[in-house]
């Protein structure tokens, strides 16, 4: 059972039917506009066969999202928002044979972006920050005296009082580069493409930085706010180990309707999604 209704910003909560069809909803108690709280109010099938997407999920918060009934915080929902905007946006510029194409393999469902069928070409598009572009393009630093010539004033982590200052200069590490999750995903899309008989030459993925320009971005070593990056080739063998092992063990814990173990380190950025980002981490026995 999906979600079925809002939080608002102080805890209480109205079901998606009262808030949209009832209009009961106290639009500037929310903050948020209707247009957009129907959006977020799109649920998906809990019946339906496993995503690609919520197979890089960790197990448990799959399972809890097909079981449980929850509300929703639309402030948590506000990129997810912007980056689905974002992806119409895009798609309009593209046929409809090449945009958002509808795919399915080992019983496992997926959407590709865009597919080029011209330049066998996939592409992903991705909505995100500055730190998680920063590790997809591999950033690194080095320091080197200021161009300016200051110096320091005082003796601090990186110099003494009266040696040239010291400037970041950043540069890509092709050895540090990590696309995490995002490399299994789009190979997963290419696996499913290769197997209607597309051929794939090429994959990437377009990173928008949602705080590109910013100061954060920049101390991080992003400059530009859209990035176009090539994604690295999985061997197929590898790829569907890992994903037959995600939806077998979705669909045990399904069928025996029995919690799943905890979600590993990786699966919740070391605990950092179970606090923050997980729609139903206070429904997990394991937070």
């Amino acid at each position: 059972m999906p979600a079925i209704g809002f939080k608002y910003p102080e805890g209480d909560e109205i079901s998606f039917e009262d808030a949209l069809e009832n209009k009961k909803l106290d639009i500037e108690r929310m903050g948020v506009y209707v247009t957009a709280l129907e959006e977020m109010a799109k649920q998906r099938d809990p019946d339906r066969k496993p995503s690609v997407t919520e197979l890089i999920n960790g197990t448990c918060q799959a399972y809890l999202q097909r079981t449980e009934v929850y509300h929703i915080d639309p402030q948590e929902y506000a990129f997810s928002l912007a980056g689905t905007m974002h992806h119409r946006i895009l798609e309009n510029n593209a046929s409809e044979d090449e945009a958002e194409v509808s795919l399915e393999g080992i019983e496992i469902t997926g959407i590709v972006d865009l597919y080029d069928s011209n330049t066998k070409t996939l592409v992903d598009y991705k909505n995100t920050g500055s730190y998680k572009a920063s590790q997809v393009l591999g950033m690194e630093f080095y320091l080197e005296d200021d161009p300016s010539g200051a110096i320091y004033k005082r003796s601090g982590r990186w110099g003494k009082a009266g040696t040239p200052k010291k400037v970041k200069r950043y540069f890509q590490n092709p050895e540090k580069a990590d696309m995490g999750d995002w490399a299994l995903q789009i190979n997963m899309y290419r696996f499913m493409l290769e197997s209607t008989g597309k051929q794939v030459e090429k994959m990437y993925v377009q990173m928008t930085v949602r705080d590109g320009g910013l100061v954060a971005a920049r101390d991080r070593g992003i400059e530009r706010n859209i990035y176009l990056v090539e994604v690295p080739y999985i061997h197929n063998d590898h790829l569907l180990d890992f994903f037959k092992e995600k939806r077998d063990r979705l669909l045990e814990a399904l069928e025996s309707k029995k919690v799943p173990n905890k979600c590993n380190d990786k699966e919740t950025w070391d605990g950092i999604k179970c606090q923050r980002f997980c729609d139903v981490r206070h429904l997990c026995p394991w937070v």
